[in-house]
């Protein structure tokens, strides 16, 4: 599990009933990006998701996630830069994946309908959407 806070990055690991002390393993700054410690590289190497594809799910939300000044002229994950991107560039580095950044059609987190649906990035996670 990761937090974030103010001073940065922690991990807490949880083993049976007890759980370990948070330790700060990166920091990011919205100048600077992400920067994570490298001791993580060797640890915690996950087979299970190398060379598989994400699709991440998202709206656009400051300093999460933001379209680059000249994202016309770009394609893919490229357009995009924040935190969120910053920490998906680290994990795909670290766990072997790719992944591909789509945001929500109707750029909202999501409300339940008065039917029982939802709409926005909720509402597409519960469908399952995939584009």
């Amino acid at each position: 599990m990761v937090r974030v806070t103010d001073g940065g990055l922690e991990q807490k690991g949880c083993a049976a009933q007890s759980c370990l002390k948070m330790a700060q393993i990166g920091q990011w700054h919205v100048a600077d990006g992400l920067s994570m410690d490298s001791h993580l590289y060797a640890s915690n190497i996950s087979d299970s998701l190398f060379n598989t594809t994400l699709v991440v799910t998202t709206i656009l939300e400051n300093p999460y996630l933001m379209l680059k000044g000249n994202h016309q002229e770009m394609e893919g994950n490229d357009r995009y830069e924040g935190f969120c991107v910053d920490m998906l560039k680290e994990l795909a580095e670290i766990l072997r994946f790719n992944y591909k950044i789509r945001l929500v059609g109707d750029g909202v987190y999501g409300v339940p309908e008065a039917n029982g649906t939802w709409t926005g990035m909720v509402g597409e996670l519960i469908a399952r959407v995939r584009k």
